[in-house]
């Protein structure tokens, strides 16, 4: 076997060991229909193929965040010897995960509360079923990135950026300085969809035959859409700007979706 085969199974070997490393705690959703989350760190959400809630330490697709390349206080309490004999307690109540969270139920709501401070935190990564509904508060600097879940999204962010892909709504995202990226894959018509940002670009991507009444607005930047709001540019996409929203329906009208900057630009998108 040459050489570089073996340097390379064995890499592979080593990345696995330390996936299976990886702390993490499983609870039955059973009876579960929405979680509600809240933590100071960046958060990863994907679609899980049980019913369980499956819950790991570290986000590491969520790019420049603090997840990947912490340099505060790495050290496990674990490994500290000072530390033998001995648990960590939190003000905010006691870890009933060993993950540094204390979890409780609530009739259909299921409560996550990050006890940990961001310097000690590295990331969280959530697997569900699809069809749970979340409700998630990252706090200052955490991202937030979902994947394939087809039920209520409320979510909340401070200066980290916002990513869903193959997501239905109804969906409530705020960030107040982050970009926010969504691709819808059908468009949920039971309920409102409202996207902001302060200051970051929000950039959404649906369906062409989505049925849909729009609102488009932002304060100082311009709003782009390829869909038969206004006649187009040349290059497909159209311009408009000015401070009032620009309203329109797509095929006819439908659900209505709201999305408001104050700086940034809009982008709303044929998928």
């Amino acid at each position: 076997m040459k050489k570089s085969n073996v340097l390379y199974l064995a890499f592979m070997l080593m990345v696995g060991l330390v996936a299976n490393a990886q702390t993490e705690f499983k609870k039955s959703l059973k009876g579960i229909s929405r979680i509600e989350i809240e933590s100071n760190t960046s958060i990863a959400i994907k679609k899980g193929t049980t019913d369980q809630l499956i819950l790991k330490e570290g986000c590491y697709n969520c790019a420049d965040s603090e997840e990947t390349e912490s340099t505060w206080e790495d050290e496990d309490v674990s490994i500290d010897e000072k530390a033998k004999g001995l648990k960590a307690i939190y003000a905010g109540g006691e870890d009933n995960t060993g993950l540094g969270m204390y979890i409780e139920i609530n009739g259909e709501v299921l409560r996550i509360n990050d006890l940990k401070s961001f310097y000690k935190r590295k990331g969280l990564t959530l697997t569900i079923p699809a069809s749970v509904a979340i409700k998630l508060q990252t706090g200052n600097l955490g991202n937030v990135i979902i994947e394939d879940l087809t039920n209520e999204l409320e979510i909340n962010t401070v200066v980290g950026y916002i990513k869903l892909t193959n997501v239905t709504g109804p969906i409530t995202a705020h960030s107040s300085t982050g970009n926010i990226d969504a691709i819808f894959s059908s468009v949920d018509q039971s309920a409102p969809i409202s996207i902001t940002s302060s200051t970051g670009m929000i950039d959404v991507s649906l369906p062409s035959n989505t049925k849909a009444s729009v609102e488009l607005g932002s304060t100082m930047g311009s709003v782009f859409t390829n869909f038969d709001l206004i006649k187009p540019r040349e290059d497909g996409l159209k311009a408009v700007g000015g401070q009032k929203s620009i309203t329109g329906n797509i095929n006819k009208g439908g659900v209505k979706i709201a999305l408001k900057a104050s700086v940034g630009n809009i982008y709303l998108r044929k998928k």
